[in-house]
């Protein structure tokens, strides 16, 4: 009687985890409430293809919508859009590194005994974009979206006449590049 009843519960516990995984694990872009330009892709696909696509539609996504004055990531531009993995650190950790997910409701944290810069997580990048206006049409962007692996540069887009940012209350950049 005890045996069936564990293998009643093991049987649900697998039909439990494969209705969870089929069902509940797609990949979702989660957006920083204090770095608009950063998302954090959860459940990121498989197929490099697929993975790739969906980054390139949330950066004309992104690019078309009206977001607040951003405030900028350390060493990094200002008119970049940035797509890391999600990525949660365990409870206990003994490097007291909080994981990408961390940037979700906090600012880097450059100082201290603890440091939390988005920089420590390189193998976690997936894709950065960097726009600016395009030389031929006053109205649109152009710009270089760039793939990652935990290796580096997998491969580059260029990407052009994409609808311009709305204009929000941060100061302008006084160096924009010209593509």
């Amino acid at each position: 009687m005890r045996a069936r009843v564990l293998y009643t519960l093991l049987l649900l516990s697998l039909i439990g985890l494969g209705i969870h995984h089929v069902f509940y694990k797609n990949m979702r872009f989660i957006q920083s409430k204090v770095y608009p330009n950063l998302y954090l892709v959860k459940y990121p696909d498989e197929d490099q293809n697929a993975l790739q696509l969906a980054i390139h539609q949330q950066v004309v996504t992104h690019l078309g919508s009206k977001f607040p004055a951003v405030k900028t990531l350390a060493y990094e531009k200002e008119n970049a859009i940035f797509f890391y993995q999600y990525y949660k650190a365990l409870p206990i950790s003994v490097f007291q590194d909080e994981g990408t997910a961390y940037f979700l409701e906090n600012e880097e944290d450059l100082g201290g005994m603890v440091t939390e810069e988005l920089g420590m997580y390189r193998k976690y990048k997936l894709a950065e974009f960097t726009y600016g206006p395009c030389q031929a049409e006053a109205s649109g962007h152009c710009g270089e979206l760039r793939y990652f692996d935990e290796n580096g540069l997998v491969k580059s887009a260029r990407l052009s006449n994409l609808v311009a940012p709305p204009k929000t209350a941060s100061k302008a950049s006084t160096v924009s590049p010209q593509w």
